[in-house]
């Protein structure tokens, strides 16, 4: 009997069936029978194909209405127009789930992604689930499942969802340097159906699953909220690592809106990662090894770390990749340094980095011991780095009369780490070469990299890692949404753009249009000195490019004063007749800048984005993505970002801008931005604090063009 889960049946069928096979040795299907079998596949295999027949003990059926009850997978090799009619057809025969090999569909976009859609609703019309198409294959061993090409894949902790079938067969063969194997992988392909966070969610709760790699290109239009859902999920329970493909391609987009322009699909990621729990890394070397730290080392709760090992150059350069990914490498106290200098040369390094300067010839365990003694006499470090040419210096020969051997000596570095809790991550440049040294290192619970960089990446994931376990869940804010009716009027001028946000919120200086230069030396005088007088046209972006802004006008005469220089300014530049009046507003002097504007988003509906604005927001371009709705604590994660972050805290005696506030703003906007009838961004330029208040000192509402 087929299951009635789909995701079981998929990660764990009984009676699988391969769909359009042909018993030529030429062709690909027999390879994935073959990887079944060799996996050690214990359940029913059939075979659906041109001529009935048996192929290797295997019916071969030439029929769907011959096949046989009880199949829980179908895994599809038709051609993309046979595919299309045939599984609606294998679906009504109450098969669950398929994974559709064959390419051919959406990513040809066109009538081949007309034909995707209709076969998803077809299949869905009976019941059936679909992974692809375009998917490389998946496998989950546990079960013996493999339908891949590959053979011989070795077995372990990590589950890897991939958007890319090369991917795949890099980090396969990349697993049996590092020592470490896989539960599953599951190819995606176009995600046409069971969407990527499915795969998570069911990850997330295998007992064999301990980390999950993911590589990533995009996710569908609107499913980026529930892939945020889940993961921050499954992240309190076990690792997710990620890699964003296409991070550069169309990273800025090419749009009228600031905020577009502002903001790059890899900064999207960045965030939903961030505030998802999932440790980014920046490339595909990267993934396996990043999950493999998370996978044998407990999280970092604090930043200082120690160095222990042997080697000048090496322990110079370790100390400035800890300290590069924002860790700290502290001078020793002087009892552990006197303790550590009646052990070794006058000459050695002992302050942090401790080196031994050899030694680890005769003794392998020094690397252990050091490591305790930092522990022993001084108890204020977080985790550590063990570095030095060990396992095959000199040809892994060691000094006569040693006790230990390299196998032997890691066993107590395994100890220390799992009594303490303490990471623990060797260096040595050997690493990547296999040799039961280095394996001796893992399977005792410490990763070996050949790679210093690497060594500090791995400490700052699990220091990210220990971070995001340590905090709460944020509150879900609550974007109110104007009563769910849209507004089809757009508004004309600044201050009509100005009332309409306020009416969702959003705080603005005094103002007043008005028409002539007259009336606004009244307004200034009603407003307040000082104004900031601007001209007001309709479609010009720019003010100031046009000198049609004029600031810190203390009295009417400064006021009458600029209204002139703004008329001669407009009409050289612009022409006679563009400008339509004057808005006077409230002058709040010299105050911190801020960038706050929403765009909409084909994955996660809108996003926010903030960094420095006013007049050098662009050349600065210093912004960052904000997941929406917002919150103080994604508001934070936002900020923390930006080169000028520390702008926005306590800065030369002004106190911190208030995040629940940023927060609040981010989400009036995004209340305005669903009101707003074809709007695709809004943009504040520049947001000043006040007081307690946020104000909007400028705002400009982007629509869909025509």
């Amino acid at each position: 009997m087929s299951k009635d889960n789909y995701l079981e049946a998929l990660y764990n069928p009984d009676h699988i069936l391969i769909a359009g096979f042909s018993p030529d040795q030429k062709k690909a299907a027999p390879r994935f029978l073959e990887g079944l079998k060799e996996q050690g596949f214990s359940g029913t295999i059939s075979l659906l194909g041109r001529r009935a027949g048996v192929f290797d003990g295997h019916q071969i059926y030439d029929d769907v209405d011959n096949l046989p009850s009880g199949i829980d997978m179908v895994f599809n090799m038709y051609p993309a127009e046979v595919t299309a009619d045939i599984l609606p057809r294998i679906a009504a025969r109450g098969v669950p789930v398929a994974v559709v090999f064959t390419s051919g569909f959406a990513e040809q976009g066109g009538d081949a992604a007309d034909a995707q859609s209709k076969m998803v609703a077809a299949c869905r019309a009976n019941g059936m689930r679909l992974v692809g198409p375009n998917c490389p294959g998946y496998f989950y061993l546990p079960n013996g499942v493999n339908l891949t090409a590959q053979q011989g894949l070795p077995k372990g902790p990590v589950a890897l969802i991939s958007q890319s079938g090369n991917v795949g067969i890099t980090l396969w063969d990349q697993s049996r340097m590092l020592d470490i194997g896989w539960t599953g992988f599951i190819g995606v392909g176009n995600q046409s159906d069971i969407p990527l966070h499915d795969h998570i969610a069911y990850l997330g709760d295998d007992e064999n699953t301990k980390v999950i790699a993911l590589y990533i290109e995009g996710l569908p239009e609107g499913q980026g909220k529930a892939f945020k859902e889940v993961c921050q999920r499954v992240s309190r329970k076990k690792p997710i690592v990620a890699l964003k493909g296409g991070r550069t391609n169309g990273g800025r987009r090419a749009a009228q809106s600031h905020t577009a322009s502002l903001s790059s699909d890899a900064q999207v990621y960045s965030a939903l990662f961030d505030e998802c729990g999932i440790i980014e890394v920046g490339h595909l070397e990267h993934l396996l090894p990043i999950a493999e730290v998370l996978y044998r080392c407990p999280p970092l709760k604090g930043d200082r770390i120690a160095i222990v090992g042997s080697g000048g150059g090496h322990s110079t350069v370790g100390t400035d990749e800890v300290e590069l990914v924002g860790l700290q490498v502290p001078e020793f106290n002087a009892t552990l340094q006197e303790k550590v200098g009646e052990r070794l040369p006058a000459y050695a390094p002992k302050r942090n980095p401790i080196d031994m300067t050899g030694g680890f010839t005769k003794d392998p365990t020094l690397f252990s011991q050091f490591t305790q003694m930092v522990i022993d006499l001084d108890g204020s470090f977080d985790g550590f780095v063990n570095y030095g040419l060990y396992g095959l210096y000199r040809g892994g020969k060691l000094d006569e009369g040693h006790v230990h051997t390299y196998e032997s000596a890691a066993p107590f570095l395994g100890r220390i780490q799992d009594e303490t809790g303490l990471p623990i991550i060797f260096y040595t440049p050997y690493a990547y070469q296999q040799h039961s040294s280095f394996t001796a290192l893992r399977d005792a619970g410490i990763p070996c990299f050949a790679d210093l960089n690497l060594v500090a990446l791995g400490l700052g994931a699990l220091r990210k890692r220990g971070v995001f376990l340590a905090s709460k869940p944020a509150a879900e804010a609550v974007i109110r949404l104007n009563g769910g009716v849209k507004q089809t009027s757009k508004p004309g001028t600044e201050a009509d753009t100005a009332q309409l946000l306020a009416g969702h919120g959003v705080k603005f200086p005094k103002t007043a249009e008005v028409g002539t230069a007259e009336e606004a030396v009244a307004a200034a005088q009603d407003i307040g000195f000082p104004v900031v007088l601007k001209a007001v046209l309709p479609g010009v972006l720019h003010k100031t490019d046009v000198g049609a802004v004029k600031t810190g006008l203390g009295d009417a005469a400064a006021v009458a004063s600029a209204a002139r220089d703004i008329e001669q300014s407009v009409s050289s530049k612009l022409g006679s007749g563009r400008l339509s009046g004057y808005l006077v507003a409230q002058d709040l002097g010299r105050q911190r800048e801020l960038f706050v504007g929403v765009r909409k988003d084909h994955a996660f509906g809108s996003i926010g984005v903030l960094g420095v604005g006013g007049v050098y927001a662009e050349a600065f371009a210093d912004t960052n993505v904000c997941l929406l709705p917002a919150s103080p604590q994604s508001v934070e994660l936002c900020l923390s970002k930006l080169r000028s972050n520390r702008m926005w805290g306590d800065f030369r005696g002004a106190p911190a801008l208030d995040r629940t506030k940023i927060a609040e703003v981010l989400n009036q906007l995004a209340s305005a931005l669903d009101a707003q009838d074809g709007c695709t961004a809004i943009e504040c330029n520049p947001v000043m604090a006040v007081g307690q208040d946020l104000l909007a000192v400028d705002a400009v509402i982007e629509y869909l063009e025509g």
